[in-house]
């Protein structure tokens, strides 16, 4: 049978749940409950470097392809390459694949 909690000693919330109550009640629940959240925290503190060094390792990737995309090129380059895009809406030089347009036109020349 469920506990009367209408007469609460020395509580400053009058009738409400005390949490220091329910802890001396069930003792392994409460003990089950902190190793539960120490369990949680491990385990997040163990995805945290994880994650962390995933990110680190992808940021140096992204430099590398920066630096092998920018090899060889210098400021007038640039220039000339925004100036082609601005008037055009293409950009010069070589794009990577060819678009499904460009093969058939492609196609129909040769």
């Amino acid at each position: 049978m469920a506990k009367n909690r209408s007469g609460n000693r020395g509580s400053s919330r009058g009738n409400g749940f005390d949490v220091m109550d329910s802890l001396r009640e069930r003792p392994y629940a409460a003990a089950a409950a902190a190793a539960g959240v120490a369990a949680a925290g491990a385990f997040l503190w163990a995805k945290r470097t994880r994650i962390g060094d995933a990110f680190s390792s992808g940021m140096d990737s992204l430099s590398e392809l920066k630096s092998q995309r920018m090899q060889g090129k210098d400021q007038s380059d640039f220039a000339e390459e925004a100036l082609t895009l601005k008037e055009t809406g293409k950009k010069k030089g070589p794009r990577g694949p060819l678009s499904q347009q460009e093969i058939k036109a492609g196609m129909a020349v040769g």
